[in-house]
């Protein structure tokens, strides 16, 4: 039901993941396809297809080759991680989607239409031979057709859907179109839902119900400065570094045990960072590859920042810790606080074992800020059961003719948590969405 071709998760997408690519090869390395699936077939315990995993991930090289094809070029991303090579592919051209849009328009004839919401298949027996859609006036609109791909980008826009899933407030930073309609109408048709759904946490700024959806507001960063986090009792809650490091995929997870979390700051804090960058605050540890890409630029206003979010509601400032604790009735708080430094100035983590690189103590003079955070995510992952083929699968592992399912609404395709390597969303997706089109085709041409 998107209105243009930007208007969806992909248009939004700022990196995708590939190897054996010219950028990879003009930097000199030679990390391989095969080694990048066995990082992730590891990683995801077995909870995958393996065969449309290594087809998926072997097709990665194309994607790029395509992209550039129509005049879509990249920039390689740095090692946030730490796996020791470079695999995400930035885009550094603009508008993609739209340039995607006007070349499979003139070289292969492709119709788009825009704001049809799609909710039911039209079925011919057992076989999938169209969708049923809702037009802008609310009319049903009937497409036939001998194939169909879903790749409808998952459900984070679907409230009720991500209450029962996660029983957590999860701050989207997506559109409206990811709203659930590819998995529903894989079920309508037949298809075994599987049990495995996870979400692509946000990776650069945390989130807050209180602002919504924005890459903008650097606030949201300090959610990911490693330091201490208390959660809705004022207890810590996880292991800080994992999430300042790795917040896509293992950090982001502990996000979801908590109704809402707090980071704490105390007033020097907020005056360093008008002149220096947090990563210098803290003196730029080695260990901390996220923080020396990211997160190098001071503060600037940030006193005006916070005074504003004050208003706001999601930043609460107090002379005192007790007052703190009062105010947010967060009972734990003094307590967490106090081991918590003691922990810092004894060097070792003896709750969390976390690396205590970015661990600096919240100290006994105020004024202290808590800064209010939800979980934020960039899109769920999981759906619908396929085989190697994206072909969707009944509960009796039948396949059900003519329904492919692609991108994050694959069930068999994308483990929990994310894969621990950056642009694995994107390149999946693009992946599996050529292979449903490549395998839909042949179905077609042998009906």
């Amino acid at each position: 039901n998107s209105p243009t071709a930007e208007y969806t998760n992909g248009g939004m997408v700022s990196g995708t993941c590939a190897l054996e690519t010219p950028y990879t090869e003009e930097v000199g390395q030679d990390f391989s396809c095969q080694q990048l699936f066995d990082i992730m077939y590891d990683y995801s315990h077995y909870t995958v297809n393996a065969n449309l995993l290594h087809k998926c991930v072997k097709m990665m090289p194309e994607n790029i080759d395509i992209f550039n094809k129509m005049g879509i070029e990249f920039m390689l991303g740095g090692d946030r991680v730490g796996w020791g090579f470079l695999n995400v592919h930035l885009f550094a051209t603009s508008g993609k989607n739209t340039i995607m849009k006007e070349y499979m328009e003139q070289n292969f004839g492709v119709e788009y239409r825009f704001s049809l919401n799609a909710f039911a298949p039209v079925m011919d027996g057992e076989k999938v031979a169209g969708i049923y859609a809702k037009d802008e006036a609310g009319n049903t609109v009937q497409i036939n057709a001998k194939a169909v791909i879903l790749a409808c980008g998952g459900y984070l826009a679907d409230k009720e859907q991500m209450d029962k899933t996660f029983g957590v407030t999860v701050v989207p930073f997506s559109t409206e179109c990811q709203n659930g309609n590819g998995i529903r109408i894989a079920e309508k048709a037949g298809a075994f839902r599987e049990i495995q759904t996870g979400l692509g946490m946000t990776d650069i700024v945390g989130g807050t119900e209180k602002v919504g959806f924005t890459f903008t507001n650097p606030l949201m960063m300090m959610a990911f400065f490693g330091n201490l986090l208390v959660d809705h009792n004022g207890k810590r809650f996880m292991n800080e570094f994992e999430l300042a490091n790795d917040s896509l995929a293992v950090g982001g997870e502990g996000l979801l045990h908590v109704r809402n979390y707090y980071a704490i700051y105390n007033q020097s804090v907020i005056d360093a960072l008008e002149t220096e960058s947090y990563y210098s605050h803290i003196g730029e540890p080695a260990s901390w590859p996220t923080g020396s890409l990211l997160y190098v630029n001071p503060m600037e206003g940030i006193q005006g920042m916070m005074d504003k979010a004050i208003e706001d509601g999601y930043v609460f400032k107090a002379d005192t810790l007790e007052e703190l604790a009062e105010k947010l009735n967060l009972p734990a708080l003094i307590d967490t606080v106090k081991e918590y430094d003691e922990m810092v100035e004894n060097g070792i983590d003896t709750l969390f074992s976390k690396n205590m690189d970015l661990a600096e103590k919240i100290g006994t003079e105020g004024p202290y800020y808590l800064i209010q955070y939800n979980a934020a995510a960039f899109n769920t992952f999981g759906g619908c059961r396929t085989n190697e083929k994206t072909e969707a699968l009944n509960a009796n592992f039948d396949v059900i003719p003519g329904l492919y399912i692609a991108g994050v609404e694959n069930g068999s395709l994308y483990a929990r948590p994310y894969y621990s390597i950056g642009g694995t969303c994107s390149g999946l997706a693009y992946s599996s969405g050529r292979l449903a089109g490549i395998n839909a085709a042949e179905y077609v041409a042998n009906l």
